[in-house]
């Protein structure tokens, strides 16, 4: 073969460089839109847009936090069914990402003081509820006394003991009211469930510390397991070293609520790919502009109160729910929404394939949560009872054009996988030192600084040639000396006037 001859199956010298793949190059949220406050109804698109003017916040994360405040006084008391067999409890895990100060807690804030006046109300009965627990509990000790009375007297008598009554068996905790819990071990969320069985929402102000001791065992990747089935509300068993015996839930419901900043990711979602980064609904927006002190608009607090008081109020619990059916039209746009994000499904793997699997059951939370902020803002007495097919296209469209755009630049920033990580990282080093070829030393040693063996970057260089960024040349002949031919790879022209990709390496 002539020297200027490509390999077989390389491009020609001189033929056109392919697009560079845009997720190597681009700031992760630069292609991420806001949040599209007309597919929410007037009222609660008026307090989210009051509320992040006064938090100098996106209205992105005030919207997000008013989901989790739904979704914490909903739990497994509203579902949605989309079939017999198929029920979706609102419960929702939502990540809040974003640099320090860009406005995620004030934007928590305001979300959770809608939650104080409602677990108010919640709790004004747990005095005489644990007066009536400590009178069972009490009732339970005199039966148990009586019943070893009992079976000592016909030990001596020579009968039969006496069966144990089942109200001396109770050794219940006594568990408040709550909605809310801000950080637990599995066994004791277990107990708060036990005592709430609507189910709770862990509310972190930050969620990476928590997230990355669920990936070290021996800090709580035991309770990793149940933290996957709290998503859906499955039923769980959890044992329980501090009681008597393991505790049986029919359904653990826990929504999550928190945020995290963009240098964290890689930390917080890296390790197992067993979807607990998929379950995740993110928002990471650009950062509000700057706003005046003078600049100030009134919010109307009471009134959203009000409104999600009227949620609160028509809730069911876990064992008889609202119900949400969707209507007839919803559910054929729903089957074709299916349709179309199966094929797109086949072509990807990781996170993304896993968020994208997920789509489905998140599609209709959302909607049942849309259906609910709409009726709370109507004169209905009565709460819905479908989900109709404006609610359904709404959320469709939130998650697919919004959520899914946001949910890629975290993907993206975090790394697919530490082999997506080392794209990056080479992509950032091809551009700072500027060159237009490299061998494979070149990757393995300077940008990647011997992290992978040569296999390892082969698999990287040949990822990067398929992404269009590298290209192989021609080999150059062995020496005198004999050995095998250097091989060497093109850099595609165009890196050099992309757009620096943001973030650490790795």
């Amino acid at each position: 073969m002539a020297a200027t001859d490509a390999p077989k199956g390389l491009p020609m010298a001189g033929e056109a460089w392919g697009e560079i793949d845009p997720s190597l190059l681009e700031d992760p949220t630069t292609n991420a839109p806001g949040f599209p406050l007309h597919l929410l109804t007037p009222k609660w698109a008026g307090w989210i847009r009051e509320t992040a003017h006064a938090a100098s916040a996106p209205p992105d994360y005030v919207a997000l936090g008013l989901f989790g405040a739904v979704a914490a006084v909903s739990g497994a008391g509203v579902v949605a069914q989309v079939h017999q067999g198929w029920l979706e409890p609102l419960v929702l895990w939502l990540a809040l990402v974003g640099n320090p100060s860009s406005g995620k807690s004030p934007a928590l804030a305001a979300a959770r003081r809608l939650l104080g006046p409602i677990e108010d109300e919640l709790r004004a009965s747990d005095d005489d509820r644990q007066r009536d627990h400590a009178t069972k509990v009490k009732q339970a000790k005199l039966l148990c006394e009586r019943w070893e009375d009992e079976c000592e007297a016909a030990l001596k008598q020579g009968a039969p003991p006496p069966l144990k009554p089942v109200e001396a068996a109770f050794d219940a905790q006594f568990v408040r009211a709550q909605l809310l819990v801000a950080d637990t071990t599995i066994e004791a969320l277990a107990d708060v469930v036990s005592g709430n069985p609507r189910g709770v929402t862990l509310w972190r102000d930050e969620l990476a510390a928590w997230l990355g001791n669920l990936g070290r065992y021996a800090n709580g990747g035991s309770d990793r397991a149940y933290w996957l089935e709290a998503w859906g509300a499955a039923a769980v068993t959890i044992n329980r070293r501090s009681r008597s015996g393991p505790l049986s839930l029919k359904k653990f419901p826990v929504s999550i609520v928190g945020s995290i900043q963009p240098d964290r990711l890689a930390e917080a979602l890296g390790g197992t790919d067993d979807g607990m980064a998929a379950r995740f609904l993110y928002t990471w927006p650009a950062p509000a502009p700057y706003r005046s002190l003078l600049d100030h608009i009134a919010v109307h607090e009471g009134d959203a109160i009000q409104r999600l008081g009227r949620i609160a109020a028509v809730v069911g619990i876990a064992d008889s729910p609202l119900t949400l059916i969707l209507s007839h039209d919803a559910l054929v746009m729903f089957d074709e929404f299916r349709k179309k994000l199966l094929a797109e499904q086949r072509d990807l793997e990781g996170p993304e394939a896993g968020w994208l699997g997920k789509g489905p059951g998140s599609v209709v939370r959302v909607a049942s949560l849309l259906t609910l902020l709409g009726w709370s803002e109507g004169q209905a007495i009565a709460p819905p009872a479908k989900i109709e097919r404006a609610a359904l296209a709404a959320a469709i469209s939130l998650w697919n054009d919004y959520m899914r755009a946001h949910a890629q630049a975290v993907f993206n920033k975090a790394g697919r996988t530490g082999k997506d990580r080392n794209l990056r990282r080479v992509v950032r080093w091809l551009m700072s030192a500027g060159i237009d070829e490299v061998s494979r030393e070149d990757v393995r040693c300077t940008a990647l600084a011997r992290a992978v063996d040569a296999d390892g970057a082969d698999q990287v260089i040949a990822r990067l040639v398929k992404a269009n960024v590298l290209r192989q040349v021609p080999s150059l002949p062995a020496g005198p000396k004999g050995g095998r031919p250097v091989h060497r790879w093109a850099v595609n022209p165009a890196l050099a006037g992309s757009q620096r990709p943001t973030g650490t390496p790795g």
